[in-house]
């Protein structure tokens, strides 16, 4: 890819994140990747895959991880329409 691709705006929009912004994206990614550990190795540990408790916990840290993910994330460039 050619330089003036890489840091045309829109390229990669992780990229143009700060670095504050950046660490709180991939924490709230780790949450959903707690969310998934928790739920199957508590299933493998105690063979309950059927289970009230364990399923507010996952969906908890699911929920907090993907909406933390979606706040963090960029706002999408917004299209300027010429004048008429």
């Amino acid at each position: 890819m050619p330089p003036d691709e890489e840091s045309a705006p829109g390229a990669d929009p992780f990229r143009s994140m700060s670095t504050g912004r950046k660490a709180s994206f991939v924490g709230f990614a780790g949450l959903v990747v707690l969310a998934v550990m928790f739920y199957v190795g508590w299933g493998l540990s105690f063979g309950v895959w059927l289970d009230n408790g364990v399923y507010a916990v996952t969906i908890t840290l699911l929920l907090f991880g993907l909406a933390g993910m979606w706040l963090m994330f960029p706002n999408p460039p917004t299209p300027v329409l010429p004048p008429p």
